[in-house]
């Protein structure tokens, strides 16, 4: 589901979703940087009841390139699954699983089977990052693969 962009249209989204007795799964995410700008489009996909502190993220940018022709897009992919205490500003922000691999394998599971995948792969670059720092301070690591997706 694509996410709500701010808190205004949240609002908004929350009460007609309450009005209508649906459940609302659009919440706000953080904007993350990438090319000098936000993502271009935030997808979220969680169970009503746990949206609040448990969700999938899928933050997706143009790039500013083409190859062939085409235009390629970058993502990233985190799975919400608690919260913490923010090492920036000590608010409150949520906890990614720091096994990031197991959220790009969900991307695979839950994209290969729309029917809008053309290829599904992955590749490792020469010097993969296997370990890193969220914004907030907490690690993560990965296997330093890739998820190369091509849409039909």
């Amino acid at each position: 589901m694509l996410a709500d962009k701010d808190k205004k249209q949240a609002v908004a989204h929350a009460l007609f979703s309450t009005l209508s007795k649906d459940a609302y799964l659009a919440m706000p995410m953080s904007q993350l940087y990438l090319f000098g700008r936000v993502q271009d489009f935030g997808y979220e996909h969680a169970e009503p009841v746990e949206m609040v502190k448990q969700r999938h993220d899928l933050r997706i940018w143009k790039t500013p390139m083409d190859i062939e022709g085409k235009a390629w897009w970058v993502g990233t992919a985190t799975h919400d699954i608690g919260f913490e205490k923010d090492q920036r500003n000590n608010g409150l922000t949520h906890k990614i699983d720091p096994a990031i691999d197991k959220e790009r394998e969900y991307l695979c599971e839950t994209l290969g089977p729309t029917g809008e995948v053309a290829v599904l792969s992955h590749v490792t670059p020469a010097d993969p990052l296997k370990e890193a720092h969220t914004a907030a301070g907490g690690t993560f690591f990965s296997d330093g693969q890739i998820l190369v997706v091509q849409l039909e």
